[in-house]
């Protein structure tokens, strides 16, 4: 039997020029090698624990079976657990958007990689995210609640939040995407991620059904 043949993206290419197209280093304006990579390394890091917090997130609370075992264990405790994450979850998001300075110290944000790459590709990634940062509520949300306590937003009670589980999911993607790209811009990498086995979700449940069924 003939064994298939394997080749990279870039081999692939050079034996039909007439898809060079796809290539993903076609699009870029930005040198990757003139980065720091230690702060590249710093930034994965960063959105690989955001990203594992999401994970645990939605197989928690974004599915129906799920949730009804674990309000039928302990409802309060439970939808405690889940504002804890989502606030958690935005609360990391929001430091991704900051200036690249502030009170004369860097920050580890997307403008901060904007600023030393002057990329036109990178800007018009991060003005999407950061639109739905606006929009959402998470920004006035972060700046008033999270990270600060403003009286008068306490008082009234007028933060305004406008998005779903899924948004979040799709904006987080939207965050791997931009560390892709200035780290290695020939891959793409799961905004979810594989949770070791039995300490996953589903090893969690399971425990959770057996408590509840024993009950």
């Amino acid at each position: 039997m003939k064994k298939a043949r394997t080749s990279t993206l870039q081999e692939f290419l050079k034996r039909n020029p007439s898809l060079r197209k796809l290539d993903p280093m076609n699009k870029i304006d930005f040198d990757v090698s003139s980065l720091n990579k230690e702060e590249v390394v710093a930034l994965k890091s960063f959105l690989a624990e955001l990203c594992t917090d999401l994970t645990i997130y939605v197989e928690l609370f974004d599915n129906k079976e799920n949730l009804a075992e674990l309000n039928k264990f302990n409802v309060l405790i439970f939808s405690r657990i889940e504002r804890a994450y989502i606030e958690r979850i935005c609360l990391k998001f929001s430091t991704l958007m900051d200036p690249p300075k502030s009170c004369g110290k860097e920050n580890l944000s997307f403008k901060r990689f904007i600023e030393i790459t002057e990329s036109n590709l990178l800007q018009a990634l991060y003005d999407e995210i950061h639109d739905f940062y606006v929009v959402s509520g998470i920004k006035n949300w972060r700046n008033k609640v999270l990270a600060h306590a403003d009286l008068s937003t306490f008082i009234a009670n007028t933060i305004e939040l406008n998005f779903r589980r899924s948004d979040i999911t799709d904006v987080i993607a939207g965050c791997q995407e931009f560390v892709d790209w200035i780290s290695d811009p020939t891959s793409t990498t799961d905004h979810l991620v594989k949770l070791p086995y039995g300490n996953d979700v589903s090893s969690f449940i399971n425990g959770i059904k057996k408590l509840n069924n024993t009950g």
